[in-house]
């Protein structure tokens, strides 16, 4: 019996030492692989930094497209060069605007809070303009953000205002309900309606009578229905 136990213990031993090769073999490789994907991915950021900087709008624009796959810190940074570059085309960095949006980094808060704030940045271009506000509408923690977009709310252009009322709403802030209140009495459709939808996404019970009067008073049916879709919301929000 006690030669089959140290059999069995001299298998055992065999067997972890083995393991414990191929565990070290399999680190190794990995830490080849880790260093070798490193040094690939450093040489994909500085081809598609080049990219950047070609005189074929195409070969730019497939390099931001890249760059916004890739998605990380080195990636958000150079296509943030992109909307600071002022020479380039508008087209260009409204993709890049929207790929930031989808990203979400942080690092990108304060660019899209200056191309919809500063108008000397971009020129006052209303594309651009209308672009960072519905960018501006994922990035939720920021209290900027909110300040910014209520400040849009004056804004010159139509559909730059309606982009602020809807990022807000995502936004879901309460500090915007008495500007969105404010909204419901706008002579533009696009306004009001953009504003009743925010507020039943924020869900703050003090807008209810005001949302209440637009079901009560308003003309156009569609804004009625609105309203009345916002009112159900506003209930809920409430009852929790």
């Amino acid at each position: 019996m006690t030669n089959f136990r140290l059999r069995c213990y001299q298998k055992i031993s065999v067997s972890l030492k083995s393991a414990m090769v191929v565990v070290a073999f399999v680190i190794s490789l990995c830490g080849m692989f880790l260093i070798t994907k490193g040094n690939v991915y450093a040489d994909d950021i500085d081809k598609l930094l080049v990219k950047l900087r070609h005189d074929d709008p195409k070969i730019r624009l497939s390099a931001i497209e890249e760059l916004g796959r890739i998605g990380d810190d080195d990636s958000v940074r150079a296509l943030m060069s992109v909307i600071e570059n002022q020479g380039e085309d508008w087209k260009i960095q409204i993709r890049v605007v929207k790929l930031l949006a989808e990203i979400k980094n942080p690092r990108a808060v304060d660019l899209l809070i200056k191309v919809l704030d500063d108008p000397f940045f971009t020129y006052d271009c209303p594309a651009l303009k209308w672009n960072a506000a519905l960018a501006l509408g994922n990035y939720k923690h920021y209290s900027k953000v909110v300040n910014v977009l209520i400040d849009a709310l004056t804004d010159k252009t139509l559909y730059v205002r309606e982009a602020a009322i809807q990022s807000l709403g995502e936004i879901g802030n309460r500090k915007a309900v008495p500007y969105l209140i404010s909204a419901l009495n706008a002579k533009s459709f696009a306004i009001r309606i953009s504003a009743i939808m925010a507020l039943g996404k924020i869900g703050d019970e003090s807008a209810i009578p005001f949302v209440k009067r637009v079901l009560d008073n308003d003309a156009d049916p569609y804004i009625r229905d609105e309203a009345a879709r916002a009112l159900r919301s506003l209930s809920v929000s409430t009852s929790r």
